[in-house]
């Protein structure tokens, strides 16, 4: 019997500490491969034509829309869909959003993002802000028109359940102050889903596989210890 209960114990702790998340992308169009879709904006959306201040479009090339702005191509591919900003000139104006998308209590995530000048006088300078509170670097587009500058920031959610990032832009100048942004990205741990109340978890399926190999082996020792007292 103590060789059974050993058994027994190694199993349920390797059920236990068995993982139960994993790292995923939260963002639903982080690279505008959907186009328009997935995020929010205070800016206009203004499909072919970017001249007006506080407007954006969701292009291939800034070129396309504006006839001031560079020719270049998006981060992820080279031919993919970017979004093309005309600044605005109003504080605040929220530039990109993704709202209310789960996190998981007291884990890291890191959200990060690619920005390219469109035109090269008075680059834009941009703030994020998770659940409202600025984070410490700000992002500063280059003077070179198409040249794209990664920014990353790490955040720990506390007790937060769900995230909402914004990004704002600083550079309130009429002149100048186009830019493009790609490749969004905010990765960590998924929230785990509560079994409802009514029901028993379910485990995952690396529980499932130790929990059988722990069942068959109690059932064979307790097979052969029959065996034994019948002989």
């Amino acid at each position: 019997m103590p060789r059974l209960r050993h058994i027994v114990l190694a199993t349920v702790a390797l059920i236990i500490l068995a993982p139960r998340t994993q790292a995923a992308q939260l963002l639903t169009n982080g690279d505008f491969s959907a186009g328009n879709t997935g995020f929010t904006s205070s800016y206009a959306f203004s499909p072919g034509n970017l001249w007006p201040e506080n407007s954006y479009d969701v292009v291939a090339n800034p070129h396309a829309d504006h006839s001031l702005f560079s020719s270049f191509g998006d981060h992820t591919t080279g031919s993919g869909l970017m979004m093309v900003v005309n600044g605005s000139p109003t504080p605040n104006t929220v530039i990109w959003s993704e709202s209310a998308f789960g996190v998981a209590q007291n884990a890291s995530y890191t959200f990060s993002f690619w920005l390219a000048s469109a035109y090269p006088t008075s680059p834009a300078r941009l703030i994020t802000r998770i659940n409202g509170v600025q984070q410490e670097l700000e992002a500063k587009a280059g003077y070179t028109t198409g040249q794209w500058v990664n920014f990353s920031y790490a955040w720990n959610s506390g007790n937060a359940t769900s995230a909402t990032v914004d990004l704002i832009n600083t550079n309130l100048a009429y002149s100048g102050n186009d830019f493009a942004l790609d490749d969004f990205s905010f990765t960590g741990l998924a929230p785990i889903v509560q079994p409802r109340a009514s029901l028993a978890p379910v485990p995952e399926p690396v529980g499932w596989a130790l929990m059988i190999l722990g069942f068959g082996a109690v059932g064979g020792l307790a097979r052969r210890r029959r065996a034994a007292l019948a002989a």
